[in-house]
């Protein structure tokens, strides 16, 4: 091998190793960052598995693992399709009442508290109204008067049925006294006019209008009208 040769050789061999671009410290941190991610990844993974498991077992605690829970809901449901309340104090106990029901039905007339109240039909007396009596002389009396503003009255006593309406001008009251009781109520104030007229039943129907303060008796003209037309009905 000549000289040419050797020279040819050792200028094609490599060149010195090039340096490293790390070091041993670089190489021992990647490491501890591999390891921290590879530990950080399986305890999220626990972590949701646990999270699972807990939600299952809540789930199945809450749909049918109570029992109080599950009678109450198929409580509900009975009663939603029974049309029935379901068990509370609104429902009425077995063998008792309700006590959102009152157990003394109302009077005729009354309010449903037990008590008369201001119309009763075939009602005697000074503190009832006769309901038929004041539907009939509420027709008789001309402008828009309702059996419901009526009052005892002027004419009322003891024995007969009794009502009354205040009008313009004073009042108009009528009494109907049973057969064989006889006519007599209180005194009226001067200027009263009085009609008295023999009822179907054997009767008397007493029909008076009785002036207000300063004022002439009201329909005084018509009173006598008024009494033949209301006796033929009682």
């Amino acid at each position: 091998m000549d000289e040419q040769e050797l020279r040819s050789l050792f200028s094609a061999a490599p060149g010195d190793e090039p340096s490293a671009g790390f070091t041993q410290e670089d190489v021992v941190r990647e490491s501890r960052r591999q390891t921290l991610r590879r530990r950080n990844r399986i305890t999220a993974g626990v972590s949701a598995a646990a999270l699972v498991v807990v939600g299952f077992g809540a789930y199945g605690l809450l749909s049918g693992g109570t029992p109080g829970l599950t009678s109450a809901k198929d409580n509900a449901a009975v009663s939603a399709q029974s049309g029935q309340p379901g068990l509370g104090p609104a429902r009425p106990q077995v063998g008792g009442e309700s006590p959102n029901f009152s157990s003394t039905p109302p009077q005729q007339g009354g309010s449903g508290d037990g008590k008369t109240g201001q119309l009763a039909e075939g009602a005697s007396g000074c503190e009832q109204v006769d309901g038929e009596l004041a539907i009939a002389l509420a027709g008789e009396l001309p402008g828009h008067v309702a059996a419901a503003q009526a009052s005892p009255g002027s004419a009322c006593t003891t024995a007969s049925r009794s009502a009354g309406f205040p009008v313009p001008g004073g009042e108009v009251a009528a009494a109907v006294y049973p057969k064989g009781i006889p006519v007599a109520f209180k005194s009226q104030p001067a200027g009263t006019v009085t009609a008295q007229v023999a009822t179907t039943s054997g009767g008397t129907l007493v029909l008076v209008s009785v002036p207000g303060a300063e004022n002439a008796a009201p329909y005084a003209g018509d009173v006598d009208r008024f009494a033949r037309e209301l006796a033929p009905r009682f």
